[in-house]
């Protein structure tokens, strides 16, 4: 049967017909092998085309830390006490550092990295897959091109010798296709593609395919985060050193005292030193720090001295926005401090 399989695919390259390729299987003939443009999984093209065809599951890895998976909406979580239904993935990151204090429900479907659907039912299996998640750019998947489907491609089946033409319109499809051990395929050129600068490329042989997939790759930001905490300190660094600001309210156990600074201007800088202009200038430092349940700013000004005092405390940041800044310490003695800082 091997040697009849042999002719069949060589045939099938060759773009012989349907009837003479079924006269063919009537004569023995010498084991042949397979002619170059016969594109078996295992060959370059295949593996290429295939890198392209994975799964990306990147763009929600807030929920689920793992490119090697992606979430299928709706999901719910507990945010703030109370379980909520996300319906997009913009939904949740609407949320923004907020996403990191959900605790996301089980079971639910997530889609793996060769396009198949899984129910994940606890933390522990969402581990397994993270654990064996090869992250940051280092991952089989090629995210800097895509293919423009559809393409059409010419298949011979091994194991009912049947040809026929198949027209790819996913990476679904061009995954199991190419994946497959027992298809030889000619792919019908030329293939478009689109590179993440949103050029179009055109292959007009399985070599030239090949090229364009092999020099894109690596070529952009895959942008594999699992990490976030680091992007929102960031983002909240710049926050406070976008601007100088102002204390407008002042909290302390139920007594508010914002007369007290008055006149007082408050300057984070780069260097993570900080700076009040008021009577005279006080130094100081400050930082920012993100953990999965808080966002917190450290205020440390180099002074015993009322007012600024009351602000060297570890605030809890519980809401901001580009002009205001709302701060709260719980204190065991003094009870509950509030803050709130605007831009002057």
């Amino acid at each position: 049967m091997k040697y009849i399989l042999s002719i069949l695919a060589k045939l099938l390259i060759l773009g012989i017909s349907l009837v003479a390729l079924a006269s063919c299987q009537d004569e023995i003939e010498p084991e042949i092998e397979i002619d170059m443009d016969g594109i078996v999984s295992n060959d370059p093209v295949a593996q290429s085309i295939v890198a392209v065809a994975t799964k990306d599951g990147s763009t929600d890895n807030i929920i689920d830390r793992s490119s090697c998976t992606t979430v299928i909406f709706p999901i719910a979580g507990i945010f703030e006490d109370e379980e909520q239904v996300f319906q997009t993935l913009t939904e949740v990151e609407a949320l923004g550092a907020g996403a990191l204090e959900v605790d996301w429900v089980f079971p639910f479907n997530v889609i793996l990295f060769d396009h198949t659907e899984i129910t994940l039912n606890d933390e522990d299996e969402l581990e397994t897959i993270q654990d064996g998640c090869i992250e940051g750019g280092s991952d089989p998947d090629n995210e800097c091109i895509d293919f423009i489907y559809p393409f059409t491609i010419q298949v011979f089946d091994t194991r009912t010798e049947n040809v026929d033409s198949r027209e790819i319109t996913s990476d679904r499809e061009a995954y199991n296709t190419f994946t497959s051990s027992v298809l030889i395929t000619t792919i019908e050129y030329p293939v478009r593609m689109i590179d993440a600068t949103g050029n179009t490329l055109e292959a007009f042989t399985n070599e030239e395919l090949t090229n364009i997939i092999t020099n894109a790759a690596n070529s952009c930001d895959e942008q594999d985060i699992i990490e976030f905490e680091e992007i929102f300190e960031e983002e909240l660094r710049m926050l406070f050193k976008s601007t100088d600001w102002e204390v407008s309210f002042y909290e302390s156990d139920s007594v508010e005292n914002t007369s007290l600074f008055s006149g007082y201007t408050l300057r984070f800088n780069e260097d993570m030193t900080l700076q009040s202009q008021g009577a005279e200038v006080v130094e100081g430092e400050w930082d920012i720090e993100l953990s999965d349940t808080a966002k917190s700013v450290s205020i440390e000004f180099d002074t015993e001295e009322e007012p600024l005092v009351l602000l060297n405390e570890n605030w809890t940041i519980t809401e901001h926005t580009q002009t205001q800044i709302t701060l709260e310490y719980q204190d065991p003695e003094e009870g509950t401090k509030r803050l709130q800082l605007s831009s002057n």
